[in-house]
């Protein structure tokens, strides 16, 4: 069986929870003609039996921002948990 169509296989570098709701730092491969392979997600439901959606999508309790910069990735992964701590 293939991954979901808009789905791919990721590789979680870090994991935090956040009030109960997790956080992921990893890579994976986004879709053809981006070369974005790394990603912040957050959310139960974000990644899901170890698949997470290959486009950027957010709202309060769920979301997943792929990247091509490393560093930009790591900064966002420590922003994502800043703002949901100042959310609560």
């Amino acid at each position: 069986m293939g991954n979901p169509c808009g789905m791919t296989k990721a590789k979680i570098y870090e994991e935090t929870e956040v009030y109960g709701i997790p956080v992921y730092y990893g890579a994976g491969v986004n879709p053809v003609n981006s070369p974005a392979q790394l990603f912040v997600a957050w959310g139960r439901g974000a990644i899901s039996a170890g698949l997470i959606h290959t486009f950027n999508s957010e709202s309060k309790d769920q979301g997943v921002w792929w990247f091509i910069d490393e560093d930009e990735a790591e900064a966002q992964y420590v922003k994502i948990q800043e703002i949901l701590s100042d959310n609560k």
